[in-house]
C-alpha cells in the first residue's frame, strides 16, 4: 500500500478536462470552531462557487462526504474519486485539528504498517 499524499488536503484540486468546458475547481475543507460544524468550500477558476454544509449541521468529518457528489453535480463539477474523497476527509479532520488530527495520523501510520 502506498503512502497517502496529504500535501493537498487544504486545497484539493478537482479538474475535469473531459467536460464540455474544462473545469478547474478546488475544494477547501473548513471547520467552524464556534458552531462546531464542518463544511466544504467549492472554488471554480479561482472564484468562490458554493459552500457544501452552509445550511447543514455537519458535526462529524465524514458527514459532508455523504452528499458532496450531488453538491458538485449541481455546480457542474464531476464526482470525487475514492482517493479524492479520502483526501477531502483528511482535510476536514486536519481543519478541525487537535486530538482528532493526531489520532487520524496515528491510524494512517498504523495502516501503512500492514
Amino acid at each position: 500500500m502506498s503512502m497517502l499524499d496529504l500535501t493537498n488536503i487544504t486545497r484539493l484540486p478537482i479538474s475535469d478536462l473531459e467536460a464540455i468546458e474544462p473545469v478547474y475547481a478546488e475544494l477547501r475543507p473548513v471547520y467552524d470552531p464556534v458552531l462546531r460544524t464542518f463544511s466544504v468550500q467549492l472554488w471554480k477558476d479561482g472564484e468562490p462557487s458554493g459552500i457544501h454544509g452552509l445550511t447543514d449541521n455537519f458535526r462529524y468529518a465524514d458527514e459532508p462526504l455523504e452528499a458532496v457528489d450531488a453538491f458538485l453535480a449541481e455546480r457542474g463539477v464531476r464526482a470525487l474519486t475514492g482517493d479524492e474523497a479520502v483526501l477531502l476527509y483528511a482535510g476536514l479532520v486536519h481543519a478541525k485539528g487537535g486530538p482528532d488530527w493526531q489520532i487520524f495520523q496515528m491510524q494512517l501510520a498504523a495502516a501503512e504498517q500492514l
